[in-house]
Formats: structure tokens, C-alpha cells, sequence
């Protein structure tokens, strides 16, 4: 009975974390880029239960074992959040500072806290020139043929191949093209916007919902992805399916919560008992 109450208990809090990353994703679903979260979990040591009154010795067998009744689950627990990185659809918006990622790519961007990488570019241009994200974060550009390079960031946040934040000089005249190249007055700057992906996007950790930081491994160029001019990339959460799961936890963390609340009183009942027998 005691097992009951503890595998309960751990669903309900397995639920409601379920429901808190489902909550986040609810929320984002109108975030340029931003990827949906979901939780996996481990199963807790599985128990055989055997029956030790039973004195009854098997057919061939030669001294007394308790026979099994079968495998008892003890619940299960948190193992990790992870990221679909599934592209989302992408929307026209003709602002030529927007700019959307196909496939898996992703822009790398210069915080003060280290190279990070984002789905999100809404972009702009500083009085200085600078092309750089919502939050002012620089985003980085290479002035050599993206087809000739490979590794660009490794996971120290090293920078390789003349990587540099992008420049524009006049975003009213500007055009960058489906491989990154950034154009003035249709004039070839030598730059182009960087477009990465990863070997294995289990090494991006999320921060802050929108930005990715890489804990091993190395940021590759991506030359099959393609850039769209005017675009962003909306995010990969389905508000239908995500609601639908809303409803099945909160479902689940009621089952749970009233069969916790029935073990707790059956155990109350049986104390009470066991107390006027003894008294």
C-alpha cells in the first residue's frame, strides 16, 4: 500500500511538470523561432513480488522458493527536458532586415556572455551599422565563400575563418541573398550572414527560451540550408496538440491525486483498526 502512495505522489509531480513545460510552450507559440520543449522520463527499479506463504514446492524442484507473483512498477521520474528542433512555417513580412533559416540552420549571434545561436531573425541595423537582434546581440558574418568553409565556432566559443559581427551600410538599398551575401545597391560586400548547424543539437542547451548555447562540439557551416529575405520563422508549437496534452495531464494528476487521497485512507483506516484490536 505504501508503494502505491509513493508512485502516486511521483506521477502527480511528474504531471505537473509536464504541465509547467506545456504551459511554456502554450505561451510561446506566437515567439519567432522558438522551439517546443517536452519532457522524458525514467522508470524507477521494477520489484518482483514474490508470495512467501505458499510452501508448496514446484514440480522438479528440489528445495522451497517462493513462487513469483509477477513485477510490481514503482513509478517513474524526471529524466530530462529536450528541444524539438524542427523547423517551423515561415511568414512574409518585406522587411528586408528579417531574415529566416530552412532546415536546421541557425544564425550565431555575439552576447556578452559568449557566442550564442538563435531561429530568431528579426533583425535591425544600429546608427553604427551593426546588424544585431531584438536584444542588441551582434550577429555574426564571414567575409569568405561560405562554400569553402567548415568548423566555425567550437565550443569554447572560438571563433575561426574571419568571422565577424555583419555590417550593413544602408538597410534601405539592402539584399542579402539565399546563401548569406550581403548586397548594397546590388554591390557585393564581401560578407555574408552565417548560417550553422550541429552535428548533434542535444549539445545546444536553451537559454532564456530564444537563445542556444553549445556545451560540445562545434558550430559547422551549413551550406544546403537556405536564407529568406523578408521571412521569419514561426514556432514549431501546434496549439491544437499542445492543448489536447494540456487536458490528458490534468486528467492523469486528478486520477493520481484521488488515488493518493483513497491510499491515504485506507492506511488511516488500518491504524485505527490495529488500535482498537490492541485496545
Amino acid at each position: 500500500m505504501i508503494k502505491g502512495l509513493y508512485t502516486s505522489a511521483m506521477g502527480m509531480l511528474i504531471q505537473e511538470a509536464e504541465q509547467n513545460v506545456t504551459t511554456n510552450n502554450l505561451a510561446n507559440v506566437n515567439t519567432t523561432g522558438y522551439k517546443k520543449d517536452r519532457i522524458t522520463f525514467e522508470e524507477f527499479p521494477t520489484m518482483l513480488e514474490l508470495r512467501l506463504n505458499d510452501t508448496k514446492l514446484a514440480p522438479g524442484q528440489k528445495f522451497y522458493m517462493p513462487p513469483e507473483i509477477g513485477k510490481l512498477g514503482t513509478g517513474v521520474i524526471l529524466d530530462q527536458i529536450t528541444t524539438n528542433h524542427e523547423a517551423g512555417s515561415l511568414r512574409e513580412t518585406f522587411n528586408s532586415t528579417d531574415l529566416a533559416l530552412d532546415n536546421k540552420a541557425y544564425f550565431a549571434v555575439q552576447t556578452p556572455d559568449g557566442i550564442r545561436y538563435t531561429k530568431d531573425g528579426q533583425f535591425r541595423v544600429t546608427q553604427d551599422g551593426f546588424l544585431v537582434t531584438r536584444q542588441g546581440y551582434r550577429v555574426l558574418g564571414t567575409q569568405e565563400r561560405p562554400q569553402h568553409l567548415q568548423s566555425m565556432i567550437d565550443s569554447e566559443g572560438n571563433l575561426a575563418n574571419n568571422l565577424a559581427p555583419v555590417v550593413i551600410e544602408d538597410d534601405n538599398s539592402l539584399t542579402i541573398d539565399e546563401d548569406g551575401r550581403v548586397f548594397n545597391n546590388n554591390v557585393d560586400s564581401g560578407q555574408a550572414v552565417l548560417k550553422v548547424a550541429f552535428r548533434n543539437t542535444n549539445h545546444l542547451d536553451k537559454e532564456g527560451g530564444n537563445y542556444y548555447r553549445l556545451t560540445d562540439g562545434a558550430a559547422l557551416y551549413d551550406g544546403n540550408s537556405v536564407m529568406k529575405q523578408g521571412f521569419l520563422e514561426n514556432s514549431n508549437v501546434n496549439v491544437v496538440q499542445e492543448m489536447v496534452n494540456m487536458i490528458r495531464l490534468s486528467r492523469a494528476y486528478e486520477a493520481n491525486s484521488k488515488i493518493l487521497t483513497g491510499i491515504d485512507e485506507r492506511i488511516g483506516q488500518a491504524a485505527r483498526e490495529v488500535g482498537a484490536v490492541r485496545g
